[in-house]
């Protein structure tokens, strides 16, 4: 490949004199002549129809490799002589080298097994590198005893047309070249593996062939990290295990996006085993990246969220019925969050306007916002989401099963991972778990009435709008639940109250209630691009009941409520109700607002403004528009 043969070239003549004798260049020498190879490599990558005008150059690889041949040997000269750079002390340097190694990976693109096997040689410096500083006593050996060389050249992973022998000759050469790699080659490669697969699902890979390569490889080398070793590690650096660590979460948070193959004509079962694998990851996760001092709080707020949000969109992926991973979900969340579970969501303290409220970070800019916040409303959001949907998961996998037919009588009102249950006890672990949160969420509150409770928990989701949509879609099976407290007895009596709460109707009165009335923030909601497919299947399922409910919508009396924040674009609602509320005025303003949905979404669609057909939903406002009439 005449391409990869001038990169080659082009690094074995900018950095011979450099490369191997960085403690005695100075970082003014480093930077201009990492600068000017980075310019020719773009203007290498510019050349349009390389391959079939420019022969394949002649050159001497720095790094000499005797066992690989052809586009190997280049790969490994391109690697091994960048990977070395991470490790010196100029953040510049470190910087330019993770731009120069991403550039060479996008130009490689076009050549399909080339790009392959450069992500093999990163992904194998990184793990040796993660070997060495978990204290291997010899990492490339360590790595060679694993079965990974083998599953990786057998496994399915289209265009790696590579032997074991030409792995273990990289590793060879890696073992004799390495100097002393530490968690900066490791930082760095990660980062600029987070670029890469940032790169192909932005820039090169619309149907997601390249990124379920990217994946596929990605989750497999990641399962060869000794994760409990990592944990056990002392840095040098008082911060850098809690930097790698975030920085390793942020790569893992962004392999799988929700519904990320949804359209891709990949094999459901190919992508859930690819889900199953990285879920598998989560525990020893949760285990080796908790142990961080006090000092670092805002770091660790910040790995709680990227954990939270890894479990959020692996709980969107198929093969949902997993109940043993539920289960220890959700032991995990008693666990690792019960202060984000537990929390009251009410009379909340504001936090100033110095950075965005629910940013991870903000409690980094003052001691005081620590003591006062140490955890945000955003992890509550999160760490809430996942477990109701835990709940309902266990609820659903046992759904139709009654009480009678349970085969192992164990009483299920607590998680023990130790015991192994029948499909009638998910349903009571899930409605126990429900029961017991709500007993505790109403002792935290100051005002327990059902209205106030609901209106405080939907002004907890109003800050996120996709994920107040997941959140509205998932309490729309309340009528499960109700079904299973008939099934089971009135054993939970809290949930007798949760089903009122979170009933569909009573749920989409407050929701308007929150937004004031106002069509046209629901409008917003429609036509944006984060939530409008959720909107939408929200209002179409929620007019749905409606209809199916018209007496209780009809009836239904919610408070009058007053502004406590006139300046938030949404109002802030405080917990005194009054007795001034009835149910004709709930009824009528809903109505008003719903009509004005219908006439302004026909307007839109009628001068083709509407960014997709809402058809459907016109159908359904215009159901609801004729039983008003009625």
């Amino acid at each position: 490949m005449a391409r990869l043969s001038r990169l080659c070239g082009l690094i074995s003549t900018s950095l011979e004199t450099s490369a191997c004798v960085q403690s005695r260049v100075s970082e003014k020498h480093l930077l201009l002549s990492l600068s000017s190879l980075y310019k020719e490599i773009q203007k290498l990558c510019q050349l349009q129809d390389l391959e079939d005008e420019t022969p394949i150059i002649e050159h001497s690889c720095i790094v000499q490799t005797e066992n690989l041949e052809g586009n190997c040997k280049c790969l490994a000269n391109i690697v091994l002589s960048m990977v070395n750079f991470f490790e010196h002390h100029s953040e510049f340097v470190q910087h330019l080298t993770s731009n120069i190694i991403l550039t060479i990976f996008t130009s490689l693109i076009e050549a399909d097994g080339i790009w392959v096997k450069f992500l093999l040689f990163v992904w194998i410096t990184l793990v040796v590198t993660m070997l060495s500083i978990c204290g291997a006593a010899s990492p490339c050996s360590q790595f060679q005893s694993t079965s990974l060389l083998k599953e990786v050249t057998i496994h399915k992973i289209p265009a790696l047309d590579m032997s074991i022998s030409e792995i273990e000759s990289f590793v060879s050469v890696l073992q004799s070249a390495r100097a002393n790699l530490t968690s900066k080659t490791a930082l760095g490669l990660f980062q600029v593996l987070h670029k890469m697969g940032k790169y192909l699902k932005n820039e090169v890979d619309q149907e997601g062939e390249l990124v379920e390569k990217f994946i596929s490889l990605s989750v497999k080398f990641l399962h060869n990290i000794p994760w409990d070793h990592y944990g056990k590690t002392e840095f040098g650096l008082s911060k850098m295990k809690a930097v790698l660590s975030g920085c390793i979460l942020q790569f893992v948070c962004s392999l799988f996006q929700k519904n990320n193959f949804e359209d891709s004509q990949n094999s459901v079962m190919e992508v859930s085993n690819l889900h199953r694998e990285l879920g598998d990851l989560v525990p020893k996760f949760l285990s080796c990246f908790f142990g961080l001092s006090d000092g670092e709080k805002h770091l660790v707020q910040y790995m709680k969220h990227k954990i939270l949000m890894l479990m959020i969109r692996l709980s969107f992926y198929p093969h949902q019925n997993d109940t043993s991973r539920i289960i220890l979900w959700l032991r995990f969340l008693k666990e690792y969050f019960p202060d984000l579970l537990y929390k009251p969501f009410s009379n909340y303290t504001i936090i100033p306007k110095c950075c965005l409220e629910e940013s991870p970070f903000f409690p980094s800019f003052s001691d005081k916002l620590v003591s006062l916040n140490t955890q945000t409303r955003h992890l509550q959001r999160q760490a809430l989401l996942v477990f109701f949907k835990c709940c309902f998961g266990l609820i659903q996998a046992s759904s139709g099963i009654e009480k009678e037919q349970c085969l192992c009588g164990k009483e299920t009102s607590l998680i023990d991972c130790g015991t192994q249950f029948c499909c009638c006890c998910y349903g009571n672990i899930g409605l126990s778990e429900l029961s017991d949160w709500l007993k505790c969420a109403f002792v935290c509150q100051v005002d327990t009435s059902p209205i106030n409770f609901g209106l405080s928990f939907l002004q907890l989701f109003m800050d996120e709008d996709d994920m107040l949509f997941y959140m509205l879609l998932l309490l729309q099976d309340a009528s499960l639940v109700t079904l299973h407290i008939e099934i089971k007895g009135a054993c939970y009596n809290y949930l007798h109250l949760l089903s009122n709460i979170i009933d569909p109707v009573r749920l989409f009165h407050l929701l308007l209630l929150s937004l004031k009335y106002d069509h046209l923030v629901l409008i917003d909601y429609l036509i944006s691009k984060d939530t409008g497919v959720l909107c939408a299947r929200y209002l179409l399922r929620c007019l749905k009941f409606v209809s199916q409910s018209w007496q209780s919508f009809g009836e239904f009396s919610v408070p009058q409520l007053q502004e406590t924040d006139p300046s938030s674009k949404r109002p802030k609602l405080s917990n005194k109700v009054s007795d001034a509320s009835t149910s004709s005025k709930a009824f009528v303003d809903a109505k008003e607002c719903l009509v004005s949905l219908k006439n302004t979404l026909e307007d839109l669609h009628r001068k083709n403004l509407f960014p997709y057909n809402p058809k459907a939903l016109l159908r359904s406002l215009s159901r609801f528009q004729e039983l008003c009439q009625q």
